[in-house]
Parts: structure tokens; sequence; C-alpha cells
């Protein structure tokens, strides 16, 4: 009489398991593809900065109106190289002008995640960490609208 071992047995190995699977969301639940959301108070005064430091001056008033910003693709504005960032659930913006970097703190992640899940109520929960892989993926854009007049707005978009 011949025995099966647990490969031949039909069992399940060991690391099969207790092997997680990263839980998946269904994109086609998402309705509405825009949203609005400036920076978090915590990061108060990164637009500001950003206007008057890489903006550009329309009659004398400085404005800060850029195409969308993606963590893909390095978008240039003014001279500057610009991309977006997401660490320690923090999205960044990171500003490159040749020679050096820097990375301003603007949106908490998950206040975003907050925001696009507020716009799609067909979703139960937008997790955050799929809203950070959309920006990492450069799908989740944002784009500023500092006008000089005074129209302030920060719009966000899934292509």
């Amino acid at each position: 009489m011949q025995t099966q071992s647990i490969f031949d047995g039909g069992f399940m190995t060991y690391p099969t398991i207790f092997k997680k699977s990263k839980p998946v969301f269904n994109e086609s639940l998402i309705t509405n593809k825009s949203f609005c959301l400036g920076p978090g108070r915590k990061m108060k005064g990164s637009v500001t900065n950003l206007k008057n430091n890489v903006g550009i001056k329309v009659g004398g008033v400085a404005t800060f109106t850029t195409p969308f910003l993606s963590g893909k693709d390095k978008v240039l504005y003014n001279g500057y190289l610009f991309s977006l960032v997401v660490k320690n659930n923090i999205v960044l913006i990171d500003i490159q002008d040749g020679k050096s970097s820097l990375q301003l703190e603007c949106w908490d992640l998950n206040e975003i995640a907050k925001s696009f899940n507020c716009k799609n109520p067909k979703c139960d929960v937008i997790p955050t960490s799929y809203v950070g892989d959309l920006i990492t993926a450069g799908r989740l854009q944002v784009k500023f609208k500092v006008g000089a007049d005074k129209n302030h707005g920060t719009d966000w978009k899934l292509i």
C-alpha cells in the first residue's frame, strides 16, 4: 500500500496557508473621477509659498496655474520640474530646478482618500493604499489654479 504525501494528496502546504492576499478594489464603482481638495491645515501656506517662489507674475500679481501634476512624470512649469511623491501617508510636491530638489509637504493621503470616497457614494471605502498607488502610478493627478483674479482652487482628477 502506497501512502500519499502532502504534495500529491491535495493538501495545502505551509506557505500557502499563511500567505496573505492584497485586497482588490473594484474600480468600476468609481463614478465621479474629479474633486477639489486643497492642502491640509497642517501644511498651511504651502500654496502661498509655491505661488510666491515658483509662480508666474501676471500684471504684478503672483499666480500659480499649473498643468496636471502626477507621480509618474515630471511636468515643466516656469523653469521648474514638478512631480508628486507619496511618503509615509503624506503627498509631497517634488520641485527640481536642475541642480537641487525640494520636497514640500502638501496633503495627508488619508484626507485625499476621504474626499475621493465622499465623491463616490457607490464605493464602500476607497483604501488609502489604493489612492497612494494611483498617485504613484500617475493616474490620480492634481492641478493648481491660483490666478490673478483670486480664484483659488486645487483640482484632482483620475485618468
